[in-house]
């Protein structure tokens, strides 16, 4: 990866050969920083009034494309004029709010057993947090200690393998949380070239830039490398598919903010 901020005249200059930016956003660890409890990860003010002046931008598109659920990411950064994606994806906005992938009854029903006996093996363990997420859900065990992190990640895996086996769920790992999905052929990524797609004008030149730091952003950075902008934020990982990266969340909104005065 190349720093972001050394080849930042090259960078605009690419920009500006092209029509309107698809700016793709993930929001924790991008956004604000990861925090202990998830529910206290609350986007900074200068961030918050950065994202709101692109968002009125009218060369910029602004999404942000989250793992939380929809209701929960948009409640957070509480903006207009912004595409929001919840559950990496699955669920975005149409009208009102709406599953693009609408028949997961099956795959509801699975979860919510696994998830209901995850509780039960769990309960000798302290220090973790199931994040409910409706038609996902990710297990937090970032207050847990250290000597019962394995014993944690042995017990998720083994109530999951008879599942995923099946080809029925699929699990994520990220930064001290894991997560449980339904099998479906649809990740950041897709739901990037689908706005993309369903947004463009005809012959219109577009370019999307996107910024992530977890490893459910890597389908993206897959996806887009070639396409556009991909930047990752460097935190507990190191490595990525992307072609650049910025250090922190302060970072981010600093390259926001040159980029709204940019452009």
């Amino acid at each position: 990866m190349k720093s972001l901020f050394f080849n930042l005249k090259y960078i605009f200059s690419e920009i500006s050969k092209t029509g309107r930016i698809f700016l793709f956003l993930d929001y924790d660890g991008t956004l604000c920083p990861i925090v202990k409890r998830p529910d206290r990860a609350t986007l900074p003010l200068k961030t918050r009034n950065i994202l709101s002046r692109l968002a009125d931008n009218r060369r910029i598109v602004v999404s942000i494309v989250s793992g939380r659920m929809l209701r929960q990411v948009k409640n957070l950064v509480g903006l207009k004029g912004i595409h929001y994606a919840g559950c990496h994806g699955l669920e975005i906005e149409k009208d009102d709010k709406a599953y693009l992938f609408p028949k997961l009854s099956k795959s509801k029903i699975r979860i919510n057993g696994l998830k209901r006996r995850l509780k039960i093996e769990l309960s000798a363990i302290t220090g973790w947090e199931i994040e409910e997420k409706d038609i996902i859900f990710a297990l937090h065990y970032r207050r847990v200690k250290s000597s019962n992190i394995q014993k944690l990640k042995n017990i998720f895996y083994n109530i999951a393998k008879p599942y995923t086996s099946k080809g029925e769920i699929v699990t994520a790992s990220g930064k001290m949380v894991l997560e449980v999905r339904p099998a479906l052929n649809w990740d950041k990524g897709r739901y990037c070239l689908y706005l993309m797609n369903k947004l463009k004008h005809k012959d219109e030149r577009i370019i999307p830039l996107y910024i992530g730091d977890d490893t459910t952003d890597e389908t993206a950075f897959k996806v887009l490398r070639r396409k556009g902008i991909t930047i990752f934020v460097k935190g507990e990982r190191k490595t990525s598919l992307a072609e650049y990266y910025l250090g922190s969340t302060n970072e981010v909104t600093d390259f926001l903010g040159r980029l709204n005065r940019q452009f």
